[in-house]
Parts: C-alpha cells; structure tokens; sequence
C-alpha cells in the first residue's frame, strides 16, 4: 500500500521535469530606430522559430493584451532575423516604445512581455529615402546590391 501512494508523487516529479526541460526563452529583442521615420524590432532566426509577433505602443504603457497600437504576425525571417518594420511612425529621443514579442517555436508559442526601450539621442540609423543614387534605392538579391527599383 506504502509504494501505491508514491506513485502520484513520483508522476507529479516526473510531469514537473518533463514540463520545464520543454520550455524556451524568447530572445532578447533587438529595437532599431529609422530616419527620418520608422522602427524595426528583431529577434535572431533559430532553428524551430515557424512566427515572430509583435505587438506595440509609445509613450503610453499596454493595460492588456489586446491594447496596443501595433499587432503584427512576422511569417518568415530574413537575413537571419525575425523583424518587424514599421516605415511609418517617428520616434523621437525621448520616446518610449512598450511592447511585447511572441515566438513560436516547435509549434508552441512562447511570450516576453513587459519589454520596454527608451529612445536616446543616438539610437537613429539613417535611411536615405531619396536615395544617394539618383532616387533609386538598392535592394539585395541573392547577396548582390542591384538598383532596380525607382523611388518617385
């Protein structure tokens, strides 16, 4: 009778190694800010990794889940990076973007909330959006720049 009451010990300590050996931490998110307008925020491509999400808001911190101003499904990554690009909104030093990523992995989705970045005087890269080449803008196919599409 002794070892019959063991066994629902034993199986909880069984289910509670089983259950944290398949967990997973999201990575980090990488924020970049754009000039003279627009945000990218990254996570690095793992194997296992089939959606990134974001779900975003500045200046204002999210009350739930469903308050943001952005919510964007990434399906794919490019160039090693789950990214969401935003060409739209300015972010100004000051600034502060809360948001909140989602990757799936193995088919199981996993969050980070509560993220925060604060943007600092320093943070924007710069986007040429006329263009140094004469209003084109180079994109990169197969590893190589080429110069096909005009900006008007």
């Amino acid at each position: 009778m002794a070892q019959n009451s063991k066994l629902p010990v034993y199986l909880l300590l069984v289910a509670i190694s089983v259950g944290s050996s398949l967990s997973y931490d999201v990575p980090k998110a990488t924020v970049k800010v754009n000039s003279p307008k627009g945000f990218e925020v990254s996570i690095p491509d793992e194997p296992g990794i089939s959606l990134f999400a974001f779900h975003g808001k500045v200046n204002e911190e999210m009350d739930d889940l469903s308050d943001q101003t952005w919510a964007t499904d990434v399906v794919s990554s490019r160039n090693g990076r789950w990214t969401y690009r935003n060409r739209n909104h300015q972010l100004k030093p000051g600034d502060v973007l809360y948001y909140w990523t989602t990757a799936r992995y193995h088919g199981v989705d996993y969050h980070n909330y509560n993220q925060r970045h604060v943007v600092d005087q320093g943070d924007s890269q710069r986007i040429d959006v006329n263009g140094s080449n004469g209003g084109r803008q180079p994109i990169v196919a197969n590893g190589h720049n080429t110069f096909n599409i005009f900006v008007q």
